[in-house]
């Protein structure tokens, strides 16, 4: 599943410049609503996601927004992450209870935020090569009550456990955003794939390329099915000439004789030569 990131970036009330881009805080909105800005003051972060998993980009990577310090108040924890090496994301949250205190357990998120910050969290530390140690709850870095859900752990309604979302963010970091998929790349078959005449729809499979109708060449390349489908073989190098995600987040790579599945279900059948 790949998700799609609004560009709402914007250098206004943005306090500081220079960003190092070590670490990655992963936040809560702390009140019951969806917004995507800074505050005059310039507190804030990078990207803001909605309820329905929508991704806005409020900042310029370079920014150093005020998301993760002590303001005077809180108490440092970790020893290396801070405002100017920090990329932020908050999550827009619900609650069911007082939504005043950041104590109250009933604070969660939707399944659709988190799945959404996951994804991001993954291209991120592919985009900037931080390692999965360094992506942290804002009460990591300081002791606030930051993300609620995350910090009081109760799995309260749609929310999950920190673990759950680190298990998450790690799965999608291992399948398809792994593998840039860009025109012209050769890639290996890891297992064997049949190939398709099109992508398939949600309401529609994509056909079967018939065994019958390849070239000579590539008949040697594939196996011959029932009702004459072409499977091509595992270990088969081929040249990608379009990469394109399907409705259910599959990826799909357009080859000379068809079309291949080559990320289902975040398992990836190919690898890059």
């Amino acid at each position: 599943m790949t998700h799609k990131i609004i560009n709402a970036i914007s250098s206004r009330n943005v306090p500081c410049w220079g960003n190092r881009k070590k670490y990655i805080a992963v936040h809560y909105l702390g009140v019951v609503g969806q917004a995507h800005d800074l505050a005059s003051d310039g507190c804030g972060a990078h990207y803001y996601i909605y309820w329905d998993g929508t991704i806005y980009q409020r900042c310029s990577l370079d920014a150093v927004p005020w998301a993760v310090g002590t303001a005077g108040y809180y108490t440092q924890k970790h020893p290396e992450a801070r405002n100017s090496n920090t990329i932020s994301i908050e999550m827009c949250c619900k609650c069911d209870g007082n939504a005043a205190s950041a104590e109250d357990k009933r604070w969660y998120f939707t399944k659709e935020t988190q799945e959404a910050c996951a994804w991001l969290v993954a291209k991120l530390r592919h985009d900037l090569g931080i390692p999965s140690a360094n992506v942290l709850r804002h009460y990591d870095i300081v002791n606030k009550t930051c993300p609620a859900p995350y910090v009081h752990n109760n799995g309260y309604k749609t929310s999950w456990t920190w673990t759950t979302f680190k298990q998450r963010a790690e799965e999608y970091f291992n399948a398809g955003q792994k593998l840039e998929l860009k025109a012209g790349m050769k890639v290996k078959l890891t297992q064997d794939i049949a190939i398709r005449d099109s992508i398939s729809t949600k309401f529609q499979q994509a056909g079967y390329v018939k065994y019958t109708q390849l070239s000579a060449s590539a008949k040697k390349k594939c196996r011959r099915l029932s009702g004459n489908k072409a499977k091509l073989k595992k270990g088969n190098v081929v040249k990608v000439k379009k990469a394109t995600t399907a409705w259910n987040g599959s990826i799909w790579i357009q080859i000379k004789s068809g079309w291949l599945p080559v990320v289902v279900k975040g398992k990836q059948r190919v690898k890059a030569v």
